[in-house]
């Protein structure tokens, strides 16, 4: 086939792809890529500027340091930690050659007896601070009764020993069962659905496909919550946010509570009720908002909360689309599988364009929750 047939066929097979996942339409033109607030792993994008009292601010997080650190990467919590444990050795060892050398200097006896035996250098008194705040026990190294600067200053050094061992030791325990890598687990399907709500009930809704990919560390008390965020261009022609509205996924009829053993279909029902109710195909090419999504849940393990978010721009819902069934019996095996290849895959449905959508809440075959999961 000569080159420029097969680049015009390549062509083709694109745009009908495109058209396929409901991007584009031959009647209007492709949305232009829109600024997102949240990212799709579901981390912040704005940036704070101009922010007042930058040194009250910074007087706060300091105040605010252990649960500041704690966000920080493991190479900073090691830094710390080890940080912590030298710097209590060097400023103790410090004391201690303070004391034995102003000792020796000025002691007017016959008989020199030092306050700490065979500590005559910075190295030797490194060595007695770490014996001493570590307990492993005095060898030809070890403190007399004739200076009471150093063993007090010893007694100073074994309570803040300790309390630096606690504190270090709790911020490490604390990083450890951040549930940063369980929120992580939590997948969201890449597209959002616009369809039918169900084969019997073709009432519109919007649905987003959840996962919990994580077979042993079960979630409790999870939980979905969606938002819209709308955006327009103001009289000076900048774009500003106008507005953040709850999208109800079940919440008043606890429907939101969601049962994460197998992946499920988040699905809100576009009512007059609905922040979506009146839309079409083609307003929603052109529309300029942000869904946000988020799942909140305690790890049975730990008991940490965590949070889990992202975001479909309307770029990202498929309009007259439905998600394909990944949980099916196994006839052979008697139990039943869940494909996770079908996780982000969905149907086209034939008839969802001539279905009003500010009239799809007629329906009298209705048989499940209005908004709320499957």
């Amino acid at each position: 086939m000569p080159l420029a047939e097969e680049l015009e066929r390549l062509s083709g097979e694109k745009s009908v792809k495109k058209e396929i996942n409901g991007w584009c339409s031959t009647n209007s033109r492709c949305h232009t890529r829109q600024t997102r607030l949240v990212s799709k792993d579901g981390k912040p994008l704005y940036d704070n500027i101009q922010i007042p009292s930058r040194i009250r601010r910074a007087a706060k997080s300091c105040r605010n340091w252990f649960h500041l650190t704690i966000e920080y990467k493991w190479r900073t919590i090691l830094t710390v930690f080890a940080g912590g444990f030298f710097l209590s050795w060097i400023l103790f060892a410090l004391i201690y050659y303070a004391i034995t050398h102003y000792h020796r200097l000025y002691d007017t006896t016959d008989h020199y007896r030092p306050c700490i035996v065979n500590v005559d250098n910075m190295a030797t008194a490194l060595l007695f601070s770490l014996e001493s705040q570590a307990t492993i026990g005095y060898g030809h190294r070890y403190m007399t009764d004739l200076c009471p600067m150093a063993y007090t200053t010893l007694c100073i050094q074994v309570i803040a020993g300790n309390f630096l061992q606690t504190l270090l030791g709790g911020l490490v325990i604390a990083k450890i069962l951040r549930p940063t890598k369980r929120r992580q687990e939590m997948r969201f399907s890449r597209m959002a659905v616009i369809g039918h709500l169900s084969e019997n009930d073709r009432r519109p809704a919007l649905q987003v496909r959840l996962a919990d990919i994580q077979e042993k560390l079960f979630l409790a008390e999870s939980h979905v919550r969606m938002f819209i965020v709308n955006s327009r261009i103001n009289k000076r022609g900048d774009r500003e946010l106008v507005g953040m509205r709850d999208i109800n996924v079940g919440y008043d009829s606890g429907w939101d509570r969601v049962l994460l053993l197998w992946p499920i279909v988040v699905r809100h029902v576009i009512d007059e009720n609905s922040p979506l109710y009146g839309m079409t195909r083609e307003s929603l090419q052109e529309a300029d908002f942000e869904i946000i999504m988020t799942v909140e849940g305690i790890v049975e393990a730990t008991g940490m909360t965590f949070q889990a978010r992202t975001s479909f721009l309307p770029s990202e819902i498929l309009w007259g689309h439905r998600f394909k069934t990944m949980v099916t019996l196994n006839e052979k095996l008697g139990k039943y599988e869940v494909n996770y290849n079908l996780f982000d895959q969905t149907d086209r449905i034939p008839d969802f364009e001539m279905i009003d959508i500010e009239e799809g809440d007629e329906n009298d075959n209705f048989t499940g929750p209005a908004s709320g999961f499957l």
